[in-house]
């Protein structure tokens, strides 16, 4: 879902359709980029963010990564550079959003972050909505600081119909759907059953609370 926004926004893909089914066939309003040779940088590199990176090897897509205990196995395991996240801002074509939302990175991406974008720079978010400023976001799009952004996610949800997101063609906007496919929901019910399966069993897995556990009587 990450590179389906990437390249979205890259190659104009909703502009262009909504511009066909408008009757405007003429490719020079349409002209996009692409991914390879461009630098993508990762904030945070969980699961999700790790997947994203080796997509973006896929893509030939130069790749740097901002955490905040960087470590050489993982630069070493993934084929990326860790810096610092002004630097991660600064040198980015497209910035991608993979952290949990804590105090620390509540709008973490705010006013001064976007100062320091490129302006062709791409912002995707599928984390948390909170991550970013949102006023700050649509500042930065109104004044032209970035390229356009990539959202799954919002500070508020469902969106507003009265978001002024909603005005900009550089903005891709999905209902937070990024988890949202045929596989994951079938994923999701088979570990629910075995979740309560090996609860019954007295061995229960993907414990979120273990201090209750151990203060049971499992049967």
């Amino acid at each position: 879902m990450v590179f389906a926004l990437i390249l979205n926004l890259a190659r104009k893909v909703h502009i262009a359709d909504k511009g066909l089914r408008n009757g405007n066939f003429d490719w020079r309003n349409y002209i996009g980029y692409q991914l390879m040779g461009k630098t993508i940088g990762v904030v945070g590199i969980g699961s999700i963010g790790s997947r994203v990176i080796q997509i973006a090897h896929g893509f030939n897509m130069n790749v740097i990564a901002y955490v905040h205990h960087p470590n050489d196995k993982a630069a070493n395991n993934l084929d990326i550079k860790f810096v610092d996240l002004d630097t991660l801002l600064k040198e980015s074509d497209i910035i991608s959003l993979h952290v949990p939302l804590t105090s620390a990175t509540e709008k973490m991406i705010g006013r001064r972050e976007f100062s320091r974008m490129k302006k062709s720079a791409i912002l995707i978010n599928t984390a948390r909505g909170k991550v970013i400023d949102e006023d700050a976001l649509i500042k930065a799009l109104r004044e032209k600081q970035i390229g356009g952004a990539g959202l799954d996610v919002f500070e508020k949800e469902p969106l507003p119909l009265s978001s002024p997101l909603l005005e900009f063609e550089n903005v891709a906007l999905t209902p937070h759907v990024a988890f949202l496919s045929q596989e994951s929901l079938e994923e999701c019910t088979r570990l629910c059953v075995q979740n309560v399966e090996k609860f019954i069993e007295g061995k229960p897995q993907n414990v979120v609370n273990p201090e209750v556990i151990a203060s049971s009587k499992l049967p």
